[in-house]
Order: structure tokens, then sequence, then C-alpha cells
């Protein structure tokens, strides 16, 4: 790691949802360009950057920025060049250089403590000073907090996402529970906010820390797969979390599930009983269960079908496509006609992919518009050479915006106000579908449509939590 610094001179690119920037500085006398996803830069500004040198292959050596700090301008020449930038709306060259002008070094104390004097300039009223002054302001507070959050370690990336969550009330948050910024930020986990909660001197033992580690566990749990834990489980994984000493003792099992039953009536964690053990969701995930489970009996809805109808049609199908269904494939076809909701399990060479062929040709018959879809390109490769059907993958024909939300889910295109506009959607290889992915599909999917599920409970899992087909 390099640590480099100097003025921002140009910002030549900023991407405004991941904050990816491009931007020239001026570094000893000499102009480098500095790369990396930065919040809250200008020109004019000066920044202590920490990094490494890459060389990128069509725009040669670039700095990379992991981390940053920002400076206010202190000579003439820079303080006109932040005003000039455009961070304050009103403010643009011809006018930075009249402020520049006519207050010199004593342009920012003016701003901040004497905005009407910048109606003595001309082309600014006394209402556009008073603007000014307030936008000053609130960029000073800005600078004020970072710098603040900087002493306890912070960067200056994620102090700017912490500023915006808070405003002037983060002063408040950090001194009296600064766990509460990992519950409100993401990109904020147990241990950074740990580190900020020891620097401000919050008490190992405080009961902001214990309900804060046992959010992370039960998020650590979700990423590891987990919607819940048991509750003995919950209680084992926090202590050793909080255990700063090798003693783990140190805060007692009664008071940990104290915690619990405190997290229960506030809402952010559910407390359930599964064969006779307690177990714990965070309830995020508990309402996402819950939410899946009534929109996939919202979808069950029956439908009327001649069973001497069904009964001629798939004897044609078994004539036209040269198969013999065994009784299991029959009803299966027969249940997928009759049910808006229907799941076929089986192992390998059970017949599934001959009853999905068969059940394909039954709503051909009925001229119904259909849609394949798996978890994967090679499982829906595979379901698409198998059936002579075209098939994507479920992220493809939700449309995935690039879009996950703080929890881990992910935003479609299509969804409950953008609904799938099909008759019957096939899913293969259902086993690999996690719960989020499952969430997705069920918002895109319209009461009357049929909803047909296909896999084996004993093939691959999902990567994320939730076990769907079982």
């Amino acid at each position: 790691m390099e640590n480099r610094e100097g003025y921002v001179e140009k910002i030549i690119y900023h991407n405004e949802v991941n904050g990816y920037t491009v931007f020239t500085v001026s570094v000893d006398e000499d102009e480098e360009v500095f790369v990396g996803s930065l919040e809250g830069i200008s020109e004019g500004m000066y920044i202590v950057a920490q990094g490494e040198y890459v060389e990128h292959p069509m725009y040669d050596m670039q700095f990379k920025v992991t981390s940053f700090k920002i400076k206010m301008p202190d000579d003439i020449a820079s303080m006109e060049k932040y005003l000039a930038s455009g961070i304050i709306k009103g403010i643009g060259e011809v006018t930075a250089k009249r402020i520049i002008k006519k207050f010199k070094l004593d342009t920012f104390r003016i701003m901040e403590e004497e905005p009407e004097r910048l109606a003595e300039i001309k082309g600014i009223s006394e209402r556009k000073a008073m603007e000014i002054g307030v936008q000053f302001n609130e960029k000073g507070q800005l600078r004020e907090a970072l710098i603040f959050l900087n002493k306890y370690g912070i960067n200056t990336q994620l102090a700017i996402k912490i500023y915006n969550e808070y405003g002037p009330k983060i002063y408040s948050v950090i001194e009296s529970n600064p766990y509460k910024i990992a519950e409100d930020v993401s990109g904020v986990g147990f241990k950074i906010a740990d580190e900020i909660a020891k620097n401000a001197g919050i008490g190992l033992d405080s009961d902001f820390r214990i309900r804060a580690a046992l959010l992370y566990t039960l998020l650590e749990a979700n990423r590891l797969g987990h919607m819940f834990l048991p509750k003995e489980l919950l209680i084992r994984k926090t202590r050793e979390l909080l255990c700063y000493d090798g003693n783990i003792d140190r805060i007692s099992q009664e008071v940990i599930d104290n915690h619990i039953i405190g997290l229960n009536i506030d809402g952010k964690a559910m407390v359930k009983q599964l064969n006779n053990m307690e177990i714990v969701y965070a309830s995020y995930n508990y309402y996402l269960e819950l939410n899946c489970a009534r929109m996939l009996l919202n979808l069950n809805l029956g439908q009327q079908v001649s069973e001497d109808e069904l009964e001629d049609v798939i004897k044609d199908i078994e004539i036209r496509e040269n198969i013999t269904l065994d009784e299991l494939q029959r009803k299966a076809v027969k249940e997928s006609a009759k049910s808006g909701f229907l799941v076929i399990t089986g192992g390998p060479g059970t017949g599934k992919t001959t009853t999905i062929n068969a059940i394909i040709k039954y709503f051909e018959e009925q001229d119904k518009d259909i849609m394949l879809a798996a978890p994967t390109g090679r499982a829906a490769k595979r379901i698409t050479e198998a059936t002579g059907y075209k098939a994507q993958t479920i992220h493809r024909m939700l449309v995935l915006n690039g879009g996950v939300d703080i929890e881990g889910g992910y935003r479609f295109e299509r969804n409950a106000m953008n609904p799938l506009e099909t008759d019957v959607v096939i899913v293969d290889e259902v086993s690999m579908v996690d719960i989020h992915l499952l969430n997705g599909l069920l918002l895109a999917i319209m009461p009357g449509t049929h909803l047909i599920f296909v896999g084996d409970v004993n093939q691959l899992p999902s990567v994320g939590p939730g076990n769907v087909l079982k």
C-alpha cells in the first residue's frame, strides 16, 4: 500500500449507483489518475489516499484508491477551484472568481458566519447569498462529521454512508449506541460497530453490544445458507462472539436469552417452535418465508377440467410422441392441468423429463403460453435439449436489473407491478432455488397461472438461504 495526496483537478467519470469515480489529482507538481469507489469527492478538494498503482490495458498507470480522507482547500487557487466545481449550487466559475477576489482567504469564514455579505458580489441577491450560506454550512457539517468518524477508524467512504443515514444525529448515535449503525447501514457489521464502540468507551457487557451480537450471528447464519438457528446454538455462538478474554462465561446464557426475548418483542427476531425445539429467525427471514408460503397458497387455485377430456388428450400425446406414461406420470399431467401449483419430485431415472414433455404437449394442445426456466444456465440448457422447448435461467426470465437489496434479495424488472405474461411456468432443478429467488419468482406470477416445480430434493442444494424444494 502507498499513500498519495494532492488536489483533485478534474472529475473524469462518476457512477451515481456504485460511486466508482475516475479523477485526476495534482501530486508533487504532476497529474495522476486516481480510480475507486468514492463518494463526496469534488474538484478542488485535497485528498489523502491509500492504495496501489495498477496498470490499465487502455489507460496506462492508475492509482487505485482503497481508503481516503479529504481536507478543505486552504490556498486561494484551490479555494477558487473548489467553489467553481459546482459543489455549491448557484456558484459557477465566474461567481467563484468574484467571491475569491473580494474575500480572498477569508472566503470560507464569510460563507459560514456572514453569508449575507455574499450579496456584495455582482450577480448574488440577498436570498441567493443566504441559500449559498446554508449549502456551505451543510457541506461543513458533513466535513466535520467525516473528521469525527475518521477518529473512530471509519474510512471516508463508509463515513459518508453513515452520515447520509443519520445526518447531525450521528454524534449522539456514536456516543450512546454505535451498534445501531450495524442495524441501519449496509456495509457496517458487528465487528466494525464493535471497534467504534470500543473507541467510544462503550462497555464490553453493554446491552447494545449483546443485542448487536445476536443480530450479527443470525446474519452470518443467513450468509451460510440458514434461515434460522436453534436457540441453543444461537446463544452459544453469540457468547463466543462476545468473548473478549477467552472466558465464555463472562456473559451468562440467561442474559443472552433475555435479549432474544427483547428482540422478539421489538420485532427484530422471531422465536418459534420446531419439532419440540426453539428456533430463532431474523424477522426479515421469517416474514420472507411466510410471504412465500402465502403466495404459493394464493397460486394454488383448483381448475375444473373434464377427466374424460384429459384422458383423451393424454392418449393422443402418447401416440403422437411414441411414449407410454406410467400411472404416476399420467397423474402428474392431470394434476398440472387441474392445479395452480404443483410439485413433481423424483430421483434420477424416474421419468421427470418424460413427464415434463407430456405436460408441455398438453398445454400446447390448450393453446397456452409456456415458459421454462431453471436456476442455472447449465440446467436451462439441459432441459432445452431434453424437451426441445427453449428454457432460460430464472434470473433472465425475471430480467435481473443488477440490484441486490440490503438483505441479499434480488431485484427484477418482472415483479408484482410487472408480472410475467404467460399461462404456464415450469421450473426445473428447484433444489438449487433459494428463498430470495423463490420470492422474486412468486412476486412475478399472477394467480391463475400454472406454476410447476420439478426437482430432486437429494440433488444440489441452494447456495443461498432456504431449502425451498424440501
